[in-house]
């Protein structure tokens, strides 16, 4: 049976501890994660972004959730924003994979997310390479730069197996090209009406019903309780 995980972009941020809050006012930073398992069954690591995780933080990572739980990693930008997918970029993306080896190994690595840059544009030739040197990754690809946004880009996801992921802000409306077994969406708006909500509701159904794990994020920067927007999603699903 397919699986929605869905959770929020991070979990770190003390703004979200206090009474009635995400975490109770008790609850200590150390154990933020394991609290925000209880309530949400996946987690955009964003932090890697920053920084390449370490083998203390998979470790902690997979200890502190629940068998089912679920973090898609954000490719570390060396890779996709200072290197840009050049040749260079495939080895530090090689040993950021092999942190990874030991959540993947337990069952709980959900694709890796590969953010372009706004300024990176459209070149198939360097997204084919670098996708063709791995193999048995999972990936989400997305692309801020709308010259990317086309049917073939599409097919050149698809013949890899890789998502297009599907994000959503205020200035612009959600891509939607199927392209992988899974589906990933950011669902990142500072507001959610539940109007807005419903419509992406139907759409996990949608890719439910065709045997598709979906992989959820809401937005966690400049916004007011996303943890609801999630328990909404949840609860429209079902």
């Amino acid at each position: 049976m397919a699986k929605l995980n869905i959770g929020l972009s991070g979990c770190d941020y003390k703004e979200w501890r206090g009474e009635g809050l995400f975490y109770a006012p008790t609850v200590k930073k150390a154990n933020y994660l394991s609290a925000y398992a209880e309530q949400l069954n996946s987690l955009e690591a964003n932090g890697t972004f920053q920084r390449m995780p370490s083998e203390a933080s998979v470790a902690k990572w997979i200890t502190s959730t629940p068998p089912t739980f679920t973090i898609s990693p954000k490719m570390v930008q060396n890779v996709t924003h200072f290197k840009r997918l050049n040749p260079e970029a495939i080895d530090i993306a090689k040993e950021f994979i092999d942190v990874l080896k030991p959540l993947d190994k337990a069952g709980k690595l959900g694709p890796i997310l590969l953010q372009l840059p706004p300024n990176f544009k459209r070149d198939d030739e360097k997204l084919s390479k670098f996708l063709d040197s791995f193999t048995g990754v999972r990936w989400s690809v997305e692309f801020r730069n709308s010259s990317w946004n086309t049917p073939e880009v599409a097919d050149l996801l698809r013949s890899r197996g890789a998502a297009f992921a599907s994000i959503e802000t205020d200035e612009e409306e959600a891509q939607t090209f199927d392209t992988a077994p899974y589906f990933f969406a950011r669902l990142r708006r500072l507001e959610y009406t539940d109007e807005q909500l419903m419509v992406w509701g139907q759409v996990l159904k949608k890719h439910l019903a065709n045997g598709k794990d979906c992989f959820v994020y809401c937005r966690h920067k400049d916004t007011v309780e996303p943890w609801k927007w999630a328990f909404r999603l949840r609860d429209l699903v079902g």
